[in-house]
C-alpha cells in the first residue's frame, strides 16, 4: 500500500531545504536552519527503509537489489551532475574565464582529495553555485556500494555500526565546539568533515534498514491486523519525538553553534519513521507533489536560486528581500520543476 505520509514529509522536506538555502532573516532564519538539518538524514533513512525487504536474507538477492539501486542512482547522478557542470561552465565562460582555467580549478588533485574523502569540494560546487547539495547523491553511492560489498555481514554488523558511527558524529560535533582538532590537516569545524558518507550517510541508511527489519519482524510475529492495532500507539510518541527534536535542534544551535546534523535531527527522523507506520495519511494533494517532484526539487532548487540571483543582479527581475525570497524560490520550483513537467507528461500520455 502506498505510504502517502512519507510522500507528504518528502514534500515538506523539499520545501524546507529551499528555506534553508535561501534563509529567512534574523534569529528565526538561523533557528530554522538548525531545525531543517533533519532533511538529509531523513532522505538517507528513507533510502534505507525501502532498500532491502526484511524477507530478503540471501546475499545474492541483496546484491541484486542493491545493484539495481546503484544503477538507478548512477543514472540520476549523471544527469543532475551533468546539468550543474554545464551551468558552471556557461557561467564562467560568460564571466571571461576560459575552459582550461575553469576545468583546472575544479578538477585537480587537491579538490579530488576533498571529493573522494568527504563528497565535497569544487568537484561539485564552485563560484557559480555555492551549495554542495549534490554531496547527498555521491554519499548515497558510497553507502550503497559498501552495502553491496558487505552484504554477507550487513545484518550482523549494522546495529553496531549505527551506534559507532553516530557516536563518532556527535562526539565530533562536541569537538567542533570545545576542542577543534585538525584531522587531514583541515579543521573539524569545516562542514564536510563530519557531514559526509561515513558519519551521516551510512548510519542513517542503516537506521532505515534496521527499521525496515523491525517492522518486518513485527508483522511476521503479530500478523497484519495486530500490527496495525499496535502501531496506533506510536502516534503520540512519534509526534512527541519530532517536537522534542525540533526544540532540541534549536537549543543545540543556541548552546553549541551551527551543527550539520544536530542530535535533534536523529529524534525527528525516528519520529517520522514510526509515524509512517501508523496509518496516518498524507492528505489529498500535497503528498502527490512529494511523490512526483520532491527529489527533483531537491536536486535542482539550487539552480533556481542561482538563476534568480543572476536575474536580480542584472536588474531583469526585482531584488527580492530575504523574507520574500524563500517563497519566490519555492513557487518557481513548484511551477518549473514539478507542475510543468507533470503537465507535459500528462499531455504525452493523452496524445
Amino acid at each position: 500500500m502506498m505510504n502517502t505520509f512519507i510522500y507528504l514529509v518528502k514534500f515538506i522536506a523539499s520545501m524546507g531545504v529551499i528555506i534553508g538555502h535561501t534563509r529567512f532573516p534574523g534569529t528565526f532564519g538561523y533557528i530554522w536552519d538548525a531545525v531543517s538539518r533533519y532533511i538529509c538524514p531523513f532522505f538517507f533513512a528513507i533510502s534505507g527503509r525501502f532498500l532491502i525487504p526484511y524477507s530478503m536474507k540471501k546475499t545474492p538477492d541483496i546484491r541484486k537489489r542493491v545493484g539495481k539501486a546503484i544503477k538507478k542512482l548512477l543514472k540520476t547522478t549523471g544527469i543532475v551532475y551533468g546539468i550543474y557542470l554545464a551551468y558552471s561552465l556557461i557561467f564562467h565562460l560568460k564571466n571571461g574565464i576560459g575552459f582550461v582555467e575553469w576545468f583546472s580549478s575544479k578538477f585537480n588533485l587537491s579538490e579530488a582529495r576533498w571529493f573522494f574523502l568527504f563528497n565535497s569540494g569544487k568537484f561539485i560546487y564552485d563560484g557559480s553555485y555555492t551549495f554542495d547539495h549534490l554531496w547527498y547523491l555521491f554519499a548515497l553511492f558510497y553507502v550503497f556500494g559498501l552495502i553491496y560489498i558487505f552484504a554477507p555481514v550487513l545484518r550482523k554488523w549494522m546495529k553496531a555500526l549505527v551506534v559507532i558511527l553516530l557516536g563518532g558524529l556527535y562526539f565530533g560535533e562536541l569537538l567542533q565546539t570545545f576542542y577543534p582538532i585538525r584531522p587531514f590537516d583541515i579543521s573539524i569545524t569545516t562542514w564536510y568533515v563530519l557531514r559526509n558518507w561515513l558519519f551521516e550517510g551510512m548510519p542513517f541508511v542503516l537506521i532505515g534498514i534496521w527499521f525496515s527489519d523491525y517492522i518486518g519482524k513485527l508483522k511476521e510475529d503479530l500478523g497484519e491486523d495486530k500490527f496495525r492495532a499496535r502501531s496506533k500507539k506510536w502516534i503520540i510518541p512519534g509526534f512527541c519525538s519530532i517536537a522534542i527534536g525540533m526544540v532540541c535542534s534549536g537549543f543545540e544551535f543556541m548552546l553549541l553553534g551551527k551543527k550539520e546534523c544536530p542530535f535533534g535531527a536523529l529524534l525527528m527522523v525516528l519520529g517520522i519513521l514510526f509515524l509512517s507506520e501508523t496509518g496516518i495519511g498524507g492528505g489529498r494533494f500535497l503528498w502527490k507533489i512529494g511523490k512526483e517532484g520532491s527529489s527533483d526539487i531537491y536536486f535542482y532548487h539550487v539552480l533556481v536560486i542561482c538563476l534568480v540571483d543572476q536575474l536580480s543582479y542584472y536588474k531583469i527581475i526585482p531584488d527580492f528581500s530575504m523574507a520574500a525570497k524563500p517563497f519566490i524560490v519555492m513557487a518557481l520550483c513548484l511551477i518549473f520543476i514539478w507542475y510543468i513537467p507533470r503537465t507535459v507528461r500528462a499531455h504525452k500520455k493523452k496524445a
